[in-house]
């Protein structure tokens, strides 16, 4: 009888380190998904890339309109937009909305790179409806701050595919499919040349489309 009651507490106490045990871990694996999160925010090369900072500005009519801290917006007759009810995570996104065929709505933001390293490039969009040409990505890659790298020596580095995702200049750039309302998430790796020193990410949506915008990063991750 001695012998039962003995055994009964084994397997109590057993019972109750594996229990202890399993609330640890779950603990330790909710930290470092919460660690991952802060740090991937600490490593994105973009300013105010969840798209949560906006201001109001004059722009050259008497309308005005919303201005995305931190990013390059032309003032296309009020064509970017600082939306609060189509957003994927936070309070705001990005609505980038062409009033007519002929204007186009971008946002567009210069980072700083290392060459040779390796870039992930990652934001989240939602396409409502698109006729024409739609929406892409419109990207740059830059020796210095200003002079734009040639496609005729893009293609010297990158592959076509590659190009037609994220290169700079052409209009046979792949656009972005309609998602028919739903969020969709754009991640991508793509390694700098040896004499890239800036990547410019930039967003592009044409006459007859309404594309949303979200949680935006470049990442280096060779860092």
């Amino acid at each position: 009888m001695r012998y039962l009651y003995c055994l009964i507490i084994i397997l109590l106490c057993h019972s109750c380190v594996k229990g202890f045990e399993e609330d640890d871990t779950q603990k330790v694996e909710d930290s470092i998904q919460e660690e991952t999160g802060e740090l991937t925010q600490l490593m994105n090369l973009l300013t105010n890339g969840n798209c949560e900072k906006w201001v109001w500005y004059p722009g050259v009519s008497s309308k005005g309109g919303d201005y995305l801290s931190g990013w390059y917006l032309k003032d296309n007759e009020g064509s970017v937009f600082c939306e609060n009810e189509i957003v994927f995570e936070g309070e705001y996104s990005a609505k980038l909305s062409s009033p007519k065929p002929g204007i186009t709505a971008f946002i567009s933001q210069k980072v700083e790179v290392s060459p040779g390293h390796r870039i992930r490039i990652v934001f989240h969009y939602r396409m409502d409806y698109t006729n024409g040409t739609g929406a892409r990505m419109y990207c740059y890659f830059r020796e210095n701050g200003t002079s734009n790298i040639p496609n005729n020596e893009l293609y010297t580095f990158y592959d076509e595919a590659t190009l037609n995702i994220v290169r700079g200049g052409g209009y046979d750039i792949e656009g972005f499919s309609d998602t028919a309302g739903e969020w969709q998430k754009f991640d991508y790796i793509i390694q700098m040349p040896a004499k890239v020193h800036y990547f410019v990410f930039e967003i592009h949506a044409y006459a007859g489309t309404d594309l949303y915008i979200d949680d935006c990063y470049v990442i280096d991750t060779d860092m």
